[in-house]
């Protein structure tokens, strides 16, 4: 129910935003090119000169794309796809005081499900990190493959033999490290936790 409520709301304010830009670009650019459309055409009405009629038809045609242009993009914006790079961007703005390496494959597109398992996940490993880590340093790496997408989220700070033994035992996950898990099986995947030289997660999700 917690993963669950954590998407919705990821999803929710992504929606927002988008729906928020939509509104502005239909109100405010969506005017200007209708008037702009209405004085061409009355123009083109009293006009009498034939030699700029090719003109004036080019600029009504050029107007005619730009409006069916505008009205597809702010279409696209209120759809419900969700901005990863973004989300991943705000997530690591709240490492203020470690310095944060990326590597992150965006160029192909990645589905909304998986989307937002990485987008979970990677708040979980952030928080861990935020409470427990005595280092300085983050790495986050995101690579795409044509059936699955892996995830890496690594510090440098020290792990006791203590907590070291207790993890690989399964015995102190807790509940980041537990939703960690619950978010890479909902994916078809899984996820690792390794203590060599700090502490990193790693996930594999299987694309839809």
């Amino acid at each position: 129910r917690l993963l669950n409520e954590q998407d919705q709301e990821v999803h929710l304010a992504t929606l927002a935003e988008r729906n928020r830009i939509a509104r502005e670009i239909h109100d405010n650019v969506g005017h200007i090119l209708s008037r702009g459309i209405l004085l061409l055409g009355a123009i083109r009405t009293v006009s009498e000169d034939q030699t700029i009629a090719p003109q004036l038809q080019m600029l009504a045609e050029t107007l005619d794309s730009a409006m069916a242009k505008m009205r597809e993009s702010v279409h696209d914006l209120h759809d419900d796809s969700i901005d990863l790079r973004h989300n991943l961007e705000e997530i690591m703005a709240e490492l203020t005081n470690f310095t944060i390496e990326t590597d992150l494959a965006l160029e192909n597109e990645i589905g909304r499900e998986e989307k937002l398992a990485v987008i979970g996940i990677t708040k979980e490993a952030v928080t861990n990190i935020l409470r427990h880590s005595t280092g300085d340093r983050v790495k986050v790496i995101l690579h795409q493959n044509p059936g699955f997408i892996t995830l890496s989220i690594s510090d440098n700070g020290s792990v006791s033999e203590k907590d070291r033994s207790r993890v690989q035992q399964g015995l102190s996950e807790g509940i980041g490290l537990a939703n960690i898990r619950e978010r890479a099986r909902s994916c078809g995947g899984e996820a690792y936790f390794y203590m060599d030289d700090g502490f990193t997660v790693y996930v594999r999700l299987a694309r839809k």
